[in-house]
């Protein structure tokens, strides 16, 4: 039995997609977002710690949400990841990491 809510042509999906997107604030990117969006560019730690200017250490805390980091870091990291056109999202409650173009602010 076909749904009657499901969106019949590719056009409405993108649309339906579209409104459901919530691009999510810096302060909530938790740290399997960061290594999902290093896993998006094919990262290793030490190539997103070198780019950000932080220790591979520091970075492992943050992924693992061992403690909180200072917002310095926190934008060093999420600012070389944008750049690369990772941006985080939530859909539909879910949250995770979108390629936006490398590159692309």
């Amino acid at each position: 039995m076909p749904d009657d809510h499901a969106p019949s042509r590719p056009q409405e999906l993108h649309a339906d997609f579209e409104q459901n997107v919530r691009i999510i604030t810096r302060d909530m990117v938790a740290g399997r977002l960061v290594i999902a969006a290093r896993g998006l560019l094919g990262w290793e730690q030490a190539e997103l710690a070198g780019r950000a200017g932080i220790r591979r250490q520091t970075l492992a805390e943050m992924e693992g949400d061992v403690r909180r980091q200072q917002v310095r870091v926190r934008n060093a990291i999420l600012g070389v990841l944008e750049a690369e056109g990772v941006r985080f999202a939530e859909v539909g409650g879910a949250c995770g990491v979108l390629n936006a173009g490398a590159g692309k602010p």
